[in-house]
């Protein structure tokens, strides 16, 4: 009886084991597969992350490039306006002169026909050869001649005035069907910069809805940006801050050195007083940079442009609220270039390239001193210079980065400093 109670005991005990047995092989495939599960999900919301991300970017890249091209065609319909405007001016005045004309053709006209009616009235019955004839006297034929004489000259000459007052009649006729048609096509013109704005700006806000509705990316978007314009002034002050230190340093040793040679001059070998020696000139680099300095400043406005060929500035200078998105301000050190056609950046003058260097978000960059003044060109991809090379105004300097995520677009961050303090590149360049 004991050994039975026994044994279903230990039945039931081992049953319970092997169900805690198979419990706990359960559980931990199951908290295996939650881990995997949330190990899936959390890939799938990075990705999911990284795609809105990148799409907000190319967006926001969009909208800047479309707020550029609306800028743009505002600035080329005022300009086909003032033209549309002064030819219109042109044609008034042509009318006028065409008008003027023609009143004064058919004076003209009017007052040629009645002389000569005068004339046929007085000797309507005689040919010019009996009326001579019919004078009295040999005198009054005499006189008969010389009146006959002068009222030819002078239909010679009245007719000569109808002609050429014609002739200038049909030059100014002529002139106003050019005029009416250059205002035809710079009509054509304006009529399609306005279609084209309109465009423009149905698109920007189909973007500006989008981004909108990504509010989250959007924020991390711009905090990214401004957080490398951030990183890219501070590593440029660094920069800018060790060559002014490096620059002062070399200032001081060469007064060193000219003091400590005035010094021997006056004193002289033997240790008798000489002759003062005249005061060296001031090293010859630094002399250089003051010209280039002034060179430099004396080219305000007529800088050549970073790029060449077709281009549409995207991003203005300084602190500016965005046009289409509420409570959003960005702040820019220079300004943003969007190249249309060459990609390749120029520089703007003569100068020695001081700097090379590579920033995330900006990608390779170059900074060229001219005298104490600097220009940035950011966002390159190649570059063709190095660190100590003199650069000329004009010389290709690198290659525009073209962005596979922004739709291939190639936009150079240009700057221009006076040491650290930055400067409206749009005051500076043509």
């Amino acid at each position: 009886m004991w050994k039975k109670i026994f044994a279903i005991i230990i039945l039931i005990c081992a049953l319970g084991a092997d169900a805690q047995t198979k419990k706990r092989k359960r559980s931990a495939a199951s908290v295996r597969k939650e881990q995997q599960d949330t190990k899936k999900q959390i890939k799938e919301t990075t990705q999911k992350i990284n795609v809105n991300t990148r799409e907000t970017k190319k967006q926001l890249s969009r909208l800047n490039s479309l707020n550029g091209e609306i800028e743009a065609k505002g600035a080329e319909i005022s300009k086909i306006q003032v033209g549309v405007d002064s030819i219109n001016r042109h044609i008034s005045a042509i009318t006028d002169s065409i008008n003027s004309l023609e009143s004064h053709i058919a004076s003209l006209r009017e007052s040629y026909i009645a002389s000569l009616r005068k004339l046929q009235g007085t000797s309507a019955s005689m040919s010019p050869l009996a009326f001579i004839f019919s004078s009295g006297s040999f005198s009054q034929a005499y006189r008969n001649v010389r009146s006959m004489q002068q009222f030819d000259r002078w239909r010679k000459r009245k007719w000569q005035d109808i002609k050429a007052t014609e002739t200038l009649l049909a030059e100014r006729k002529s002139e106003l069907d050019k005029v009416r048609h250059a205002g035809n096509i710079q009509m054509s013109k304006l009529n399609t910069a306005r279609n084209e704005l309109e465009s423009a700006k149905a698109e920007t806000d189909k973007v500006v809805a989008k981004l909108k509705s990504e509010g989250n990316s959007l924020r991390t978007v711009l905090r990214q940006k401004q957080e490398q314009q951030r990183r890219l002034d501070r590593e440029l002050d660094k920069i800018i801050a060790e060559e002014q230190a490096r620059i002062e340093r070399q200032r001081k040793e060469e007064e060193r050195k000219r003091q400590a040679a005035n010094t021997k001059n006056k004193t002289g070998v033997s240790g008798q007083s000489a002759s003062p020696a005249k005061q060296t000139q001031p090293a010859t680099m630094t002399a250089a940079d003051r010209a280039l300095s002034g060179s430099f400043e004396s080219n305000q406005g007529k800088l050549l442009f970073p790029v060449s060929g077709n281009y549409r500035i995207v991003r203005g200078f300084g602190r500016q609220k965005h046009p289409q998105l509420a409570h959003v301000e960005t702040d820019n050190s220079g300004i943003d270039i969007e190249a249309l056609s060459s990609k390749q950046a120029r520089a703007v003058f003569e100068g020695t390239v001081s700097a090379t260097f590579k920033q995330p978000g900006y990608g390779t960059i170059v900074m060229i001193r001219h005298g104490n003044y600097l220009t940035i060109y950011a966002n390159l991809d190649a570059i063709s210079v190095k660190n100590g090379d003199k650069v000329k105004t004009g010389q290709t300097i690198g290659t525009i980065f073209t962005d596979p995520d922004e739709d291939n677009r190639a936009i150079l961050h240009f700057e221009i400093r006076k040491e650290r303090t930055k400067l409206n590149p749009m005051l500076w360049i043509r």
